[in-house]
């Protein structure tokens, strides 16, 4: 510490940056367009293989029951945990085996991942917006 200088000025200083740093908004670590399709869309059936809550991102991996894609898996990317559970969501809003219907938009270099931004989600028949 400097003479003349209280040390509780250092940690008002310190607070007040931090209380700054909070407010401020954070931009996205990766662009969605650079990843992600927006031109195209598609809707995918299935069943819940597994549901990944976690940050940054949540992924939903789905065992796709019919069209071109029958008989895959596919990944796909969802909003933050946080983001999910202001809409509603828990840990526990899919489970493996649920029937799935979901809109994303298809990776640009893998035909087995997209994304879903808000989205419909129908999940054993009840809507819901993901």
């Amino acid at each position: 510490m400097r003479p003349g200088r209280p040390e509780g000025l250092r940690y008002f200083f310190t607070l007040v940056l931090v209380c700054a740093m909070a407010g401020v908004p954070v931009a996205a670590h990766h662009s969605a367009a650079a990843v992600y399709d927006a031109d195209h869309s598609l809707t995918l059936s299935g069943r819940v293989f597994e549901f990944l809550w976690r940050n940054p991102h949540c992924f939903l991996y789905i065992d796709v029951g019919a069209g071109p894609l029958k008989g895959h898996r596919y990944v796909v990317e969802m909003s933050s945990l946080g983001v999910l559970a202001n809409q509603g969501w828990t840990r526990r809003t899919l489970k493996a085996g649920d029937t799935i219907s979901i809109h994303v938009l298809p990776a640009r270099a893998r035909k087995d991942a997209g994304l879903c931004r808000d989205c419909r989600v129908v999940i054993n028949g009840r809507v819901t917006k993901a």
